[in-house]
C-alpha cells in the first residue's frame, strides 16, 4: 500500500495530531486530572454505546465499548484512591479494583472472565455479538459506573 491518496492521507492524519484541537469534544477538553480524565472517557463510552444499541446493530462495538467502559470506571476509581494504574493490562485493572476496596476477589474474577472470555471472543469474531449480549455488557458497565459514581460522590460525571 503505497498509493499517492494513501499517502496523502497518512500525512493528514500526522499533522492533525499535531495542531491544537479544533472544536474539542466537550467535557474532556480541559481535564487535567487523570482520574476524571478515565472517569469521562467511562460517560463518553457508555453514552456512545446507548447511542449505538438506538441503532440497532454494531453489537460488537458495544461489547467492547462497554468493556473499555468497566475498565475506564475501575481505574477512576483506583486513582481516586491513590492507586497507580499506569501501564497495566486490560484484566489488570480488575485486581486493582480488589486491593482499593472497590468489589471482592470473586467480583474480579467474574469481570475478568467476562472479558477473557466474551470481549475477546466478540472483538476477534471467534464467536458472534448480538443485541443480548450487547444489551446486558452495556447495562452492567452502566450499572458499575453508577455505583462508582455513587461512591465516590464525584460530581465530575458527565453521564446524564
Amino acid at each position: 500500500m503505497t498509493s499517492k491518496k494513501l499517502e496523502s492521507a497518512l500525512t493528514d492524519a500526522e499533522d492533525a495530531f499535531l495542531r491544537k484541537p479544533e472544536n474539542p469534544e466537550v467535557g474532556l477538553e480541559h481535564v487535567s486530572d487523570p482520574a476524571i480524565l478515565q472517569l469521562r472517557k467511562a460517560c463518553r463510552l457508555l453514552d456512545a454505546a446507548e447511542f449505538l444499541l438506538d441503532r440497532n446493530g454494531h453489537y460488537t462495538v458495544i461489547i467492547e465499548t462497554s468493556f473499555v467502559a468497566i475498565e475506564r470506571s475501575i481505574q477512576f476509581y483506583v486513582e481516586e484512591k491513590g492507586y497507580d494504574v499506569a501501564g497495566q493490562r486490560h484484566t489488570e485493572v480488575y485486581d486493582l479494583g480488589v486491593r482499593a476496596g472497590l468489589f471482592s476477589r470473586d467480583i474480579a474474577d467474574r469481570l475478568e472472565e467476562l472479558w477473557i472470555e466474551n470481549r475477546s471472543e466478540s472483538y476477534y469474531r471467534t464467536g458472534v455479538a448480538g443485541e443480548y449480549r450487547a444489551r446486558t455488557v452495556r447495562r452492567l458497565a452502566a450499572q458499575l459506573h453508577d455505583e462508582i459514581v455513587g461512591s465516590t460522590r464525584t460530581r465530575d460525571c458527565l453521564c446524564e
